[in-house]
């Protein structure tokens, strides 16, 4: 990769994050530090940073820091002296090192997490835009010496995942001053304190529009704003208006845009004029509900009061009045909330989420509920076409690009999956958790490729699409082939369980669950355990264990591993025992 493609894309990754440097001078160090982390990563995978890619992150210094001097002698005599480059590269080192010093978690990235926050609270969509930036320029820097290894294709999986993982950003934004100079948005920490900018109920509405499926809930949400247009033009003109309620239920299966459409709600309300803010407040069970009498109440104040002006968006809020609630505090929190929604009539919208079922049964359990909550939104499954659609839009966010071919065999996956759905079927989830599997598994095809261009890089195969044949996550018994399937003979069923038996004994002490499945000649495994259990630790102990426990019948083994929740192996493996055991 030349010197002069390195720099365009310092100055992409500059230009790509302005409303980050513009949000204030602690924005812009953890920008910093962040790229810094990235930079030691994909650099140090191979125990070395090469000049490429120390200029890469140099230019990007000079660009933010605005040093006209650095900037002028990297960008126009790095190429020239060897004297000069030399110094500018212990030049980059000594302020990696230096925003190393103030790296808090080497295992973490700080302004995803801040980003998060800041966009639940005002509706904006920073993170997305700066995460892609940033891992596009980490594809920048471990090709930068003309080379990607296997090392290097590690480590930007490594990078992957942390731009992914939020945690709680308090702990950051307590170290800091506020960071409010006149050009800059208020940190995430004081958003809830702060008014918006106003961006037009047009600009939201065809934000609405764009979403993938979810026809029906746009024609509800149109309706709605359709009527309190009219009801706010008649009460501009001093004509009678009708009561408006906008407190709402959200029902249906999960991952299925429900925060994603209260956040668009919430900033229409305040578009419209009957909320100050419009910002949006997520909780759930946890955040509202108290082990001691007394806290409860306590914490439902504290949410409400962040959400004045604003949207309470109570998540799974069924939870708050289970079955057996004798001895439970969460009716507590239904009487407080109660409470304030009535308190704050002018100032609060609150809005309750969760399973269609579990929804009716929560408003219909006290009549204080009834009442208030009074609109209903209801979310259905995702088709496959739209699933499909969702995944492409994450490609196109994160600069790739499947095939007609790799589309094909998404669908089929997705529609298998669809299916085969039940009540707990993971919709936009279970795509955000297959397309970072794919990318993985892009990652890893990658490894053994030693000239990587841009499109080989975003181009996403066949291959790269996890296998649509997973194990059934089901604890093998007597009653495990399906109608489908041949019953196993009576020998093989009792080996079944014998083997299943050892191979607990030998992996529970280690943390690790497995789950066995005989499919015709095919014995299927799945491990499970955090970390993610090694690959070819469980080949060795599975062949070690049917070696010690033989059987007839059986062709080949399947083996696969990965995370606990999780929808998709992180690693699968099979052998012909006829060949390779």
């Amino acid at each position: 990769m030349d010197t002069s493609e390195i720099k365009r894309e310092a100055n992409a990754l500059y230009k790509e994050v302005q409303p980050i440097l513009q949000m204030g001078k602690d924005f812009e160090q953890w920008l910093l530090i962040d790229v810094a982390k990235v930079v030691l990563i994909c650099g140090r995978s191979n125990n070395d940073i090469s000049a490429n890619e120390l200029l890469g992150f140099i230019v990007f210094y000079a660009l933010v820091k605005q040093d006209k001097d650095m900037l002028d002698v990297v960008i126009n005599q790095w190429d020239l002296s060897r004297e000069v480059r030399l110094k500018y590269e212990k030049e980059a080192v000594r302020v990696l090192l230096e925003l190393k010093e103030a790296i808090a978690n080497e295992h973490k990235l700080t302004l995803p997490s801040v980003l998060n926050q800041y966009d639940e609270a005002h509706g904006t969509r920073l993170l997305e835009s700066t995460i892609n930036s940033i891992y596009r320029f980490a594809q920048v820097i471990v090709k930068a010496d003309g080379q990607i290894s296997m090392e290097e294709m590690a480590a930007l999986s490594q990078v992957w995942q942390m731009l992914h993982t939020y945690s709680d950003p308090d702990k950051y934004l307590k170290q800091v001053s506020s960071p409010t100079p006149a050009s800059a948005k208020p940190a995430a920490a004081s958003a809830p304190e702060a008014t918006p900018p106003e961006e037009g109920l047009d600009a939201v509405m065809d934000e609405l529009n764009q979403l993938i499926g979810m026809d029906n809930i746009k024609e509800e949400v149109k309706s709605l704003t359709n009527f309190l247009k009219v009801q706010k033009v008649r009460e501009e003109r001093g004509l009678a208006t009708t009561s408006v309620s906008l407190h709402s239920v959200f029902s249906g299966p999960p991952g299925t845009g429900k925060t994603t459409v209260a956040r668009l709600v919430s900033r229409i309300f305040r578009e419209l004029g009957f909320l100050q803010k419009g910002h949006l407040v997520e909780t759930d069970r946890a955040g509202l509900v108290a082990d001691y009498i007394g806290g409860t109440s306590k914490k439902v104040d504290e949410k409400v009061t962040s959400a004045l002006d604003g949207v309470l968006f109570i998540d799974e809020a069924y939870a708050l009045t289970p079955k057996d609630n004798s001895r439970d505090f969460g009716q507590e929190a239904v009487d407080t909330l109660l409470k304030r929604m009535e308190d704050y009539r002018k100032r609060l919208v609150v809005i309750a989420a969760g399973y269609t079922d579990e929804m009716v049964r929560f408003v219909e359990s006290n009549p204080g509920l009834k009442s208030r909550f009074n609109r209903y939104f209801y979310f259905n499954d995702y088709t496959p076409d739209e699933l499909v659609a969702i995944f492409n839009k994450m490609c196109k966010d994160s600069h790739f690009h499947p095939t007609e071919a790799a589309n094909q065999k998404l669908k089929d996956l997705l529609t298998q999956l669809y299916e085969q759905r039940d009540r707990t079927f993971g919709n936009a989830r279970l795509v955000r958790n297959l397309f970072e599997k794919t990318i993985e598994r892009q990652a890893n095809r990658l490894a053994v490729i030693n000239t990587l261009t841009d499109e080989i890089l975003t181009t996403i195969l066949p291959e790269d699409i996890p296998n649509a044949e997973l194990p059934s996550p089901v604890t093998p018994s007597p009653g495990l082939a399906t109608a489908t399937e041949p019953e196993p003979l009576p020998d093989l069923e009792t080996w079944l369980g014998q083997f299943t038996a050892m191979l607990s004994a030998a992996l529970n002490p280690m943390g690790t669950n497995a789950k066995v499945r005989l499919k015709a000649d095919v014995l299927q495994l799945l491990f499970e355990a955090n970390p993610v259990p090694n690959a070819t630790e469980m080949a060795a102990l599975t062949v070690s264990m049917l070696k010690r426990s033989p059987i007839t019948g059986i062709t080949r083994i399947q083996l696969y591993g990965r995370l606990p929740g999780d929808e998709f192996p992180d690693w699968s493996q099979e052998f012909d025992l006829r060949a390779d055991v």
